[in-house]
């Protein structure tokens, strides 16, 4: 039987959840959106994937055997800013409630323990593993049962999706970032040679010893410009190269993803301590929900559902409005619908989902008259849902500005 296997970047899905989800606090003002990422992204594990087993790796806090021949490894990325560092704590202590154990090798990075780890799991061919990472250098682990899962992009990326990325194959990713300079990881790589070159030469040559290996075949200008950079593409090679024969001791009963040890009781209990009420909503009974409460929905989809709507506004002082987006990034999130609470009836307004919806000019003035308006509006992400807003009405702008400019035009 299959057994599907998930190793996952401690480091890189706290930053990511930290800067994907906006900043809010507990009632004694504790920061907690990466936790509350990091939780959610667990339960959504289980919801949609359902691994046999997770590992969750990190890297050493120790300083790792990359810096000790090259200093300037990693100096270009920016310190973790205090509201991330004061959540670290408790996303450790999250996943301790899960009982999951978190792997930290000192002296190593996650990428050196990811790698053993895969190199242990890929040679049974029964094991299909899965590793979460957005680190480019861990693409040269891919083979037949060893995907990299972008849960951004909601894809698998596989032999042939690598392939599509980079423009060459999964053993030549490292061979590839010695060549192109990586400005996260700060490994210098050659000078002059960008992407399509570095695609050309590893298709012809496979490696980057191979390419030094045929002089003969360059221009004088390339290679001089491959020998004045030769030091510098061995050294990125030697950094971006990852270790795969770390001696681990890994007790694989700790790493089981079971439901009943996810949601265990001191899990349930931290959560709610964390008033992370919307991811266990199953085991508070007491928690108010739609039909306790005997909330109404209604769905706006055309103009005159739309109508009778502001005919309700107008006889209310106070309305509760939430966003509905494509991102929790404001910068690219699109607005998909409005969310109004009135008189203990929730109206959604479609925008742009697949069913019947109110076009978008119509919508963008909807929202201008109920800014414009005296009404109370009490939110819940204020900050976020402006910029959200903003960033809708705005387009609505540059459209007039554009139908301003075309009629100026005609005389």
């Amino acid at each position: 039987m299959k057994k599907k296997i998930y190793i996952i970047d401690w480091n890189n899905f706290i930053y990511r959840m930290f800067y994907a989800i906006p900043e809010f606090t507990t009632k004694d003002w504790r920061y907690v959106n990466a936790v509350f990422g990091m939780a959610k992204f667990i339960k959504s594990l289980w919801d949609k994937f359902k691994p046999d087993y997770i590992y969750f790796v990190r890297d050493s806090k120790e300083k790792n055997f990359r810096e000790e021949f090259y200093p300037e490894y990693k100096w270009t990325r920016d310190k973790a800013p205090d509201n991330l560092k004061s959540q670290f704590d408790l996303v450790d202590e999250m996943i301790w409630k899960t009982w999951i154990k978190i792997i930290e090798i000192p002296g190593y990075e996650a990428d050196d323990v990811i790698w053993t780890l895969a190199t242990k799991f890929w040679q049974d061919k029964n094991n299909n593993v899965y590793i979460l990472s957005w680190d480019k250098d861990l693409y040269s682990l891919v083979q037949d049962n060893v995907k990299i899962k972008d849960t951004m992009k909601k894809k698998d990326f596989g032999v042939e999706e690598t392939i599509e990325k980079f423009g060459i194959k999964p053993e030549q990713v490292i061979d590839y970032l010695a060549i192109v300079w990586d400005k996260s990881d700060n490994i210098p790589g050659l000078d002059w040679f960008w992407p399509k070159k570095a695609q050309t030469m590893l298709e012809k040559y496979g490696t980057l010893e191979e390419i030094y290996n045929n002089s003969d075949d360059f221009t004088w200008k390339t290679w001089e410009k491959l020998i004045a950079w030769k030091e510098n593409a061995f050294l990125s090679k030697r950094l971006a190269t990852i270790v795969c024969n770390i001696n681990l001791e890994i007790n694989e009963k700790e790493h089981i993803f079971d439901k009943e040890k996810i949601f265990n009781p001191d899990a349930i209990d931290f959560l709610n301590n964390l008033e992370f009420y919307s991811i266990t909503w199953w085991e508070n009974k007491d928690l108010k929900n739609f039909d306790s409460e005997k909330i109404k929905l209604q769905i706006i989809k055309n103009n005159k559902d739309l109508e009778k709507l502001n005919k309700i506004i107008d006889k209310n002082n106070e309305i509760v409005l939430d966003t509905e987006t494509t991102s929790l990034n404001y910068m690219e999130a699109q607005l998909v619908g409005i969310s109004l609470y009135i008189n203990n009836i929730w109206y959604y307004i479609n925008i742009r989902h697949s069913w019947d919806k109110i076009d978008i000019k119509t919508a963008q003035e909807f929202l201008e008259n109920l800014l414009n308006s005296d009404k109370i509006i009490i939110w819940h992400n204020l900050k976020y849902d402006l910029h959200i807003i903003y960033n809708f009405l705005e387009k609505k702008a540059e459209s007039n500005t554009k139908n301003d400019a075309k009629q100026v035009s005609l005389f």
